[in-house]
């Protein structure tokens, strides 16, 4: 079996050359260098050695001078096998040692062996082409290396330009990176949103310090999962499942959920994350911020109950010019009703035949005054008389009244002790108030309970306005109203200020009350709210402006009425045929002098051609063509000590401020007696300075 020697410092490459040569039946020998080389040859001779050149110790050059000296190993065929050095004079200066081949890797394994198989068939001896003697091989050798060394300084030299430019390019890298980093980790604190990043599997690496400073949770904390414990107990398992699908899935990120804030209070955030890519598609990291959304929310609420709000009291306002427009007519109607029942009653003595009935229609009468009054009271046009009053003692000396009403199953607790504070309203309007609420509640607890009517003094915050009322910031009375009756659900709750809306039995109730309270309410400048639980009762919170105008002593003293009749003229104007009618019959039958006309063009015409002088003019307030109050203007030209009485079923933008009227003013549906002793409290002022009156009846 031929031998071989191989000559390499790397392994791999004494390897592969073991491997291929055993595999084509040599016996293989291995050398790390050229010293171990010749110590192996010359212990046991090679058929062939196949040497690199470069190695430590002794170089491939060195190795090939040693070997053509030996006598016993200069026949044996020298291979160089090397890839360090590709010149043609390197070829040439091996070969001038006596290699007897010189093989450049890489090169096909068969190649390899052919060359070797070569060599092997035909030993080549060059003891001529040496150089003569030993010393021109050394100086020719020698020559050869210091150009090889020159080669390679200038080569050193070139990789040591290029590595210093390497390395000012990879600090040019270095520096833009930490720049870029600062100017990520600056835009993240100055956002003002939390801000978090994570690796591709969702876990967190990094958050700023919002997020530290908003939920008290460190960088530390929060890696990981330990981000989710900031989030509510009852929105983190929500949160955590859909991280894990958008993380699988590479999908953004987006969210509501409540963060814990340090204080323990939760405030809605909009959770968002987008991922980042390197330039194959693949995700790198997670971007992430929170953003406070609370007060967005709020806001979004604040105008959803605005909205309904607005909804409501338009719908209320176009319930109640219904309402009023019905009443004007209803009180026009009664008029003539409760006169001409009034005639018929003075006609005929208690017991003679259709007295009772008569009576019967009359009562009927005053309750249809009485429900048209609370229409008007709901649709706000009902004339007032506002003045200082104080709801604390209006409660206390209605603590009597209220017992009779509510009955004795029900116990009634008044909470109202001074100081008290006071308001600009009716005073009769509150005790209505007062009463439908008292009556409300009554009809709430059938099988008896407790009823609390509260009065006391508040101021509202801003904050406080949407859950009271909608009423703006300021000191207000709080008129309290609870029951520990039934209850209320939602949907009655948004209805129960609706006229004719009502939870009874049919022929219980008319669904007027409530809608009542809240026209007189709001006609008084407050606001009204209400709570309400299934089987826990309601509260009714009524919140009235406070004044620190002194109260009212009363209503100035009457004009002392003797007698109802007169013989004054009077001039009558109404455009209601039936009512113009009833009205002259009642003050013709009393003694006056009565002039009337239907509209007021007609009632200057016969002004101006009456020789009578006009004592007083009682004028329908809203007339076509020209209004009660400029007619009045007119004639005062000419009948300057002419007093007014004005009339109106209707009160509506045209008499809303009844202090622009020059003269008093009665409220239809007009009956005699009221009329007449108005009639004469008017004529008893006489002709002064324009008043502001209101008669109630």
């Amino acid at each position: 079996m031929k031998r071989a020697l191989v000559v390499d410092d790397k392994e791999e490459n004494c390897e592969y050359l073991a491997a291929l040569l055993r595999g084509h039946g040599y016996q293989v020998a291995v050398a790390k260098h050229g010293a171990e080389a010749l110590t192996l040859a010359r212990q046991q001779l090679p058929d062939v050695v196949i040497s690199d050149l470069l190695m430590p110790v002794m170089d491939g050059y060195t190795l090939l001078r040693h070997w053509k000296l030996d006598d016993r190993l200069t026949t044996i065929p020298f291979i160089v096998y090397t890839a360090t050095y590709t010149e043609r004079e390197d070829e040439a200066l091996a070969l001038e040692l006596g290699a007897d081949a010189f093989v450049l890797k890489p090169v096909e394994p068969e190649d390899l062996m052919a060359r070797i198989r070569v060599v092997e068939s035909h030993p080549t001896i060059r003891v001529s082409a040496r150089p003569q003697g030993e010393t021109g091989l050394l100086r020719e050798y020698n020559q050869t290396l210091v150009r090889k060394l020159e080669q390679k300084t200038i080569q050193l030299e070139e990789a040591n330009v290029a590595l210093k430019a390497d390395l000012v390019a990879r600090q040019a890298v270095e520096a833009a990176l930490r720049e870029s980093e600062a100017s990520f980790r600056t835009l993240t604190e100055a956002m003002p949103q939390l801000v978090w990043m994570a690796k591709a599997d969702g876990a967190i690496i990094f958050t700023n310090r919002r997020w530290a400073e908003h939920t008290g949770l460190t960088v530390a904390e929060s890696r990981g999962e330990g981000w989710l414990r900031a989030f509510h107990a009852q929105d983190v398992d929500r949160v955590r499942d859909e991280w894990k699908r958008v993380v699988e899935a590479g999908l953004p990120y987006s969210l509501e959920a409540r963060i814990l804030k340090v204080d323990g209070t939760a405030t809605t955030c909009l959770v968002r994350a987008l991922s980042m890519r390197d330039a194959e598609g693949r995700i790198t990291r997670w971007f992430g911020t929170c953003t406070d959304v609370q007060e967005l929310k709020d806001t979004e609420e604040r105008l959803r109950r605005t909205e309904e709000q607005l909804q409501h009291a338009q719908k209320i306002e176009a319930i109640g010019r219904l309402a009023g427009g019905v009443a004007h007519d209803f009180n026009n109607l009664l008029c003539v009703i409760l006169t001409y029942t009034s005639f018929v009653l003075d006609d005929i003595s208690d017991g003679e035949p259709f007295h009772q009935e008569v009576t019967e229609v009359q009562r009927a009468g005053e309750r249809a005054v009485a429900l048209t009054r609370q229409l008007l009271s709901y649709s706000r046009r009902h004339p007032v008389q506002p003045q200082v009053v104080v709801p604390g003692q209006i409660v206390t000396e209605m603590r009597p009244m209220l017992h009779r009403l509510l009955g004795e199953d029900v116990d009634l607790v008044l909470a109202a002790s001074p100081p008290f504070g006071r308001v600009v309203a009716d005073g009769a309007q509150l005790e209505q108030v007062i009463m439908n609420l008292a009556v409300n509640a009554r009809d709430a607890m059938p099988r008896g309970g407790r009823l609390v009517v509260e009065i006391t003094n508040v101021v509202l915050g801003p904050a406080e306005t949407e859950r009271r009322g909608g009423a703006p910031a300021g000191a207000y009375v709080k008129l309290s109203v609870i029951d520990d009756g039934t209850g209320m659900d939602p949907a009655t709750q948004a209805r129960i200020f609706d006229p004719f809306f009502t939870t009874k039995e049919r022929g219980h109730g008319t669904g007027l009350g409530l809608s009542t309270v809240f026209g007189i309410v709001k006609q008084s400048g407050g606001h009204i709210a209400v709570t309400s639980q299934l089987g826990r009762g309601t509260r009714f919170d009524v919140y009235l402006p406070r004044t620190d105008r002194l109260a009212s002593d009363g209503a100035a003293q009457a004009v002392q009425v003797e007698s109802l009749r007169g013989t004054e003229s009077v001039l009558l104007v109404e455009d209601d045929d039936q009512v113009r009618q009833a009205l002259r019959l009642i003050l013709e039958r009393n003694g006056y002098d009565v002039i009337d006309a239907r509209s007021s063009g007609e009632a200057l015409l016969l002004a101006e051609r009456s020789n009578r002088q006009i004592h007083l003019l009682v004028t329908d307030v809203v007339m076509l063509h020209m209004s009660g109050p400029e007619l009045a203007e007119r004639l005062k030209r000419t009948h300057p000590a002419m007093c007014v009485l004005y009339l109106s079923g209707y009160p509506d933008n045209a008499v809303g401020d009844q202090g622009a009227l020059t003269g008093a003013f009665i409220e239809k549906p007009v009956v005699p007696d009221s009329l007449l002793r108005r009639v004469r409290e008017v004529l008893g002022k006489g002709s002064q300075a324009p008043e502001r009156d209101v008669a109630r009846e």
